[in-house]
């Protein structure tokens, strides 16, 4: 499912965060939470359970130099971990967090000039070690009672930040332990580990993300379905309340997450075998958009290009029909999205009255020749965005392939998005099996046709009559 990048390169680069480690950045440490290793035959299940101080001793920690050190590389070893960490079985992973933490708790004890900022990085460390005992199944009790120590240490000291983060560590956590454990009492701390949240103070993208897909893992995996929604959407109101438009967005979406996540898994995959199924798939969706209507736009984006699949000869007044009814669902989407929906389903309505129309091809390509349409050969017209790496990927398998035969048919390609005369120069030679468009020809056609959704395929029969539209990801 278009995913959280999900869900579809929906995340780009993540921000530096104001509570970075020297030499450990956060999401670094997260990783210890979500990244799940193979178990190895010959393992012990006693030997994960080994008390933590065994554990550092036994488990040959690197790093830890044998002669006397100065406070700063204590805090060098502090601030690293070894390079093949995440290689290791679990109990070595536990036994060298133990051994950093050992360290940490000696420097923030000595008063000196690297206390605070070993403060700093023994939450991290306790909260990665958090994540790790929830994921192993191990007694976390004694981690989670330090991490609340050293924030009320911070909260008396007034240090907001510190706050701010042990609170997260905590909830994120806490979700992780519903992914193997789910007794109400389990789901009790979790809650109201999400209910200690400050929405204000949640401001680091990055940090939101791994919480997101924790939460979007749990709902996937666990039994309770009940209890996980309700949990859902207490986390969903957090983040949605979160100062960074990027963080609330995540919210918006987890909030539809669990009434539409079986529709963001029909895009991929056929959902429906018979004209029966497909009425009851598309019913099943809109009594959905009625009873609660979408607050995320990835959800609307999901919802358009199921409706996309409606557009030819034999589904097109469904289609008609679906689209007045989305339109009114969406008059209560928040005015921060209302523009965006709004002419996404302008150029929806766009592409369903054009279907069984003539078009004008005229125009020219790249190199200034101009277009001799119709020419008594059908016509497919592909849509595509050089920046957008699925619609570059099709266009490759498409010059790949024999599917479109040049000599039969008539292939163009138009840029949807404008490019230079180099790059169009660029783009012809690398696609000479096909006709490239430029780009005036190609913004015109985008715009007539309401064409936002890449890659994107109209296929018009030897008189230039378009015959079929379809969002070419959904073949």
């Amino acid at each position: 499912m278009p995913d959280p990048d999900l869900h579809q390169g929906f995340l780009s680069s993540l921000p530096e965060r104001v509570f970075r480690l020297t030499g450990i950045h956060l999401s670094f440490l997260l990783k210890i939470g979500t990244v799940l290793l193979v178990a190895v035959a010959g393992i012990s299940w006693t030997l994960l359970s080994t008390d933590a101080e065994h554990a550092g001793t036994a488990s040959g920690i690197e790093g830890i130099d044998s002669k006397p050190q100065t406070a700063k590389s204590k805090h060098s070893d502090v601030s690293t971990l070894p390079s093949d960490f995440f290689e290791k079985l679990p109990v070595e992973r536990l036994g060298i967090l133990n051994s950093k933490i050992e360290l940490g708790e000696e420097l923030a004890n000595s008063r000196g000039e690297y206390a605070e900022r070993a403060t700093d990085q023994l939450l991290f460390l306790y909260g990665a070690r958090c994540n790790l005992e929830e994921l192993e199944e191990l007694d976390s009790e004694k981690t989670y009672r330090r991490l609340a120590q050293i924030r009320q240490a911070a909260l008396s000291a007034g240090n907001e930040s510190r706050v701010a983060t042990a609170d997260f560590l905590r909830a994120l956590a806490a979700c992780n332990r519903l992914t193997r454990r789910s007794e109400q009492a389990d789901f009790r701390f979790a809650t109201d580990a999400v209910l200690n949240l400050d929405s204000k103070r949640l401001v680091d993208l990055g940090e939101a993300k791994e919480l997101y897909l924790d939460a979007v893992n749990l709902h996937n995996s666990t039994a309770d379905q009940d209890s996980t929604a309700i949990f859902l959407d207490i986390l969903s109101d957090k983040l949605i309340g979160s100062p960074e438009s990027g963080i609330s967005s995540l919210g918006l979406r987890l909030k539809d997450y669990p009434k539409y996540f079986r529709f963001y898994t029909a895009i991929g995959k056929q959902p429906y075998s018979t004209r029966e199924s497909k009425l009851q798939f598309y019913g099943e969706l809109f009594e959905n958009i009625e009873k609660a209507p979408p607050r995320a736009h990835l959800t609307y984006l999901v919802i358009f290009q199921l409706l996309d699949r409606l557009l030819n000869k034999s589904d097109v007044q469904t289609a008609s029909f679906l689209v007045k009814r989305l339109s009114k669902a969406a008059s209560v989407v928040s005015p921060a999205v209302k523009a965006e929906i709004d002419q996404s389903i302008e150029n929806l309505e766009k592409r369903i009255a054009i279907l069984g129309k003539t078009i004008d091809l005229s125009g020219s390509t790249f190199d200034g020749s101009q277009l001799q349409l119709p020419n008594g050969k059908p016509t497919t017209l592909v849509f595509w965005q050089p920046s957008d790496e699925k619609s570059a990927n099709h266009i490759v398998l498409l010059a790949e392939s024999e599917w479109l035969d040049p000599w039969e048919s008539n292939v163009l390609v138009a840029c949807s998005e404008p490019q230079t005369e180099d790059q169009l120069e660029t783009i012809g030679k690398q696609l000479t099996r096909f006709t490239v468009l430029d780009n005036v020809t190609s913004l015109r056609l985008t715009t007539e046709l309401g064409i936002d959704l890449v890659p994107y395929e109209v296929s018009l029969d030897k008189d230039n009559n378009i015959i079929r539209l379809n969002w070419a990801l959904d073949q």
